[in-house]
């Protein structure tokens, strides 16, 4: 892979990680305005271990080997966020954001993620066949 494409495709990756753990050391030093909001919510013991889950899984999506389950943490743990806010009456703009662009940019790291093994197994099957 050239220099430049290796760069493109993990441009996304690296954006990602970086507002993703902007927002987990906000979590970390207990920003006021998230201080707020989840004490709102009834989160707020849990905001320190929230932001170092963010960060553990952004570590875990950031290297190749662990891209496919850091990208499936990170999947689960921002459509619970949208969850929640959705049970609390507000819009799940910014988690949804975050998850289309956490999905963006495994897709253009690792496209085979998004590929069906199920064609890849009846293509296998009818080449035995012949």
């Amino acid at each position: 892979m050239n220099k430049r494409k290796k760069f493109l495709s993990w441009t996304p990756s690296v954006l990602m990680a970086v507002i993703i753990g902007g927002g987990a050391i906000m979590k970390l030093a207990a920003a006021p305005f998230l201080v707020n909001l989840y004490a709102q919510i009834g989160l707020l013991p849990y905001l320190p271990w929230l932001g170092m889950t963010e960060l553990l899984f952004v570590a875990l999506f950031l290297f190749n080997r662990s891209m496919p389950i850091g990208f499936l943490l990170l999947t689960g743990y921002f459509g619970g966020a949208m969850t929640v806010e959705l049970s609390h009456g507000t819009v799940p703009f910014a988690p949804g954001i975050i998850l289309s662009g956490v999905w963006v940019a495994a897709y253009v790291r690792q496209a085979n993620l998004f590929k069906s093994t199920a064609s890849r197994d009846v293509k296998s099957l009818t080449e035995a066949a012949r």
